[in-house]
C-alpha cells in the first residue's frame, strides 16, 4: 500500500527539521482529520506536531502568541480546493486563499490535500512578514 504524508518544515532565518528519517513510520488511514499544529510566538513559526496526509481531511492549526496579526497561504491551496477557515478571517483584497490569525487567537484551515503522483513540495507564508515562510513536503511511503 502507497501512503503519501505532508511534513511541516519551518524556514525562518533556519531551517527547523521536522523529524529524522529514523523518527518516520508508516501512517494508518484514519476517519479522524490528521492535524499539522504552528505556534507563531516572537515573529517566528515554529512547527509543533502533526503530518497530514493526501486523500484524507487535514487540519492546520495556527495559534498567534505574537502580539501582532499574521498571514497563512500556501501553495498547496489550488483554486478548486475547498478550504475550510474556523476563528480566522480571509485578508481583503489579496486572493481567496490569503488567510489571517490575529495577535493571542487560533485559525484552524480544514482541508482535503489531493492525491500527488511522485513526492511534491508547497510553500507557505505569511505575506505581511516575508521572514516567515516554509515548506510542506508530500512523502511517499510503501507501506
Amino acid at each position: 500500500m502507497i501512503h503519501k504524508v505532508l511534513y511541516l518544515a519551518v524556514i525562518s532565518l533556519a531551517i527547523i527539521p521536522v523529524s529524522s528519517a529514523a523518527d518516520i513510520r508508516c501512517p494508518v488511514p484514519a476517519e479522524h482529520a490528521k492535524k499539522i499544529e504552528i505556534v507563531i510566538k516572537d515573529g517566528t513559526a515554529k512547527v509543533i506536531s502533526g503530518h497530514a496526509m493526501t486523500g484524507s481531511p487535514n487540519e492546520i492549526v495556527v495559534r498567534n502568541e505574537d502580539t501582532i496579526t499574521h498571514g497563512f497561504n500556501s501553495s498547496a491551496f489550488t483554486d478548486n480546493m475547498e478550504v475550510k477557515m474556523e476563528g480566522g478571517s480571509l485578508a481583503a483584497g489579496k486572493g481567496p486563499r490569503v488567510y489571517r490569525v490575529d495577535a493571542g487567537k487560533t485559525m484552524v484551515l480544514k482541508f482535503t490535500l489531493s492525491h500527488q503522483e511522485e513526492s511534491a513540495t508547497f510553500a507557505f507564508w505569511c505575506d505581511m512578514h516575508p521572514q516567515m515562510k516554509g515548506e510542506m513536503i508530500v512523502v511517499e511511503f510503501k507501506c
